[in-house]
């Protein structure tokens, strides 16, 4: 019986010093054994073993794809980490976008806003948000990929085929620039690639959650 880290092959390309101090962190604290590609390491792993994830899409495809029982969100860890030293942002308003993969994880949900107040944001919410988010950056803008489909067929196509809208991609912009206008805050805080990346396709500044906790 192991922990093991998945660190999300996109978190780590772009958040390299951030992920760096997660997997320190994880690897002192949780004694996890931090490996690769969720879609490789979903078939090398036991039902007794612990899947702590940061991104959404693996843990659907630990959910599915994988023997293990149990899988931690890292929000959820640090949250629950009494001597974790957060940083201090005085008070700065930002909005919290859900992402549609986890719509159903209120706990994690939960964890996640418990640390926006930890680091002292002030959280604004959308009017879709938890349950109710439909976003996912432009994901849902484009037909459902081959690999999602493979890995994690319930979610994305039993359950989430109606979630998929395609429209042309040159009029995906114009999209999330109006998505974008129901928000109030210049910065928003996302905990999916996929979010952030829509977020500012559609002119607003997004945060990745992990890029608070860690800052330079």
């Amino acid at each position: 019986m192991k922990k093991i880290f998945l660190p999300s092959c996109k978190v780590k390309g772009k958040y390299k010093s951030a992920s760096q101090k997660l997997q320190r962190y994880l690897e002192i604290k949780e004694k996890v054994t931090t490996v690769g590609c969720c879609k490789v390491f979903c078939s090398k792993v036991c039902p007794e073993d612990t899947a702590v994830v940061i991104c959404n899409n693996c843990a659907a495809i630990m959910e599915e794809s994988s023997a293990v029982q149990k899988i931690e969100f890292v929000w959820q860890i640090i949250d629950n980490d009494p001597e974790f030293p957060f940083p201090d942002y005085h008070g700065e308003k930002m909005t919290i976008q859900d992402c549609w993969r986890a719509y159903e994880k209120r706990s994690v949900q939960n964890a996640i806003r418990s640390l926006l107040h930890k680091m002292n944001i002030t959280v604004i919410e959308l009017e879709e948000n938890y349950e109710n988010t439909k976003f996912c950056g432009a994901d849902l803008l484009e037909p459902c990929t081959d690999i999602e489909k493979k890995f994690a067929p319930r979610r994305y196509v039993v359950n989430g085929a109606d979630k998929y809208n395609p429209i042309p991609k040159e009029k995906e912009d114009l999209w999330l620039q109006n998505y974008c206008q129901q928000i109030e805050t210049e910065k928003v805080v996302c905990y999916c690639m996929a979010c952030l990346d829509g977020i500012q396709r559609g002119g607003k500044t997004a945060v990745h959650l992990l890029e608070l906790i860690f800052p330079e």
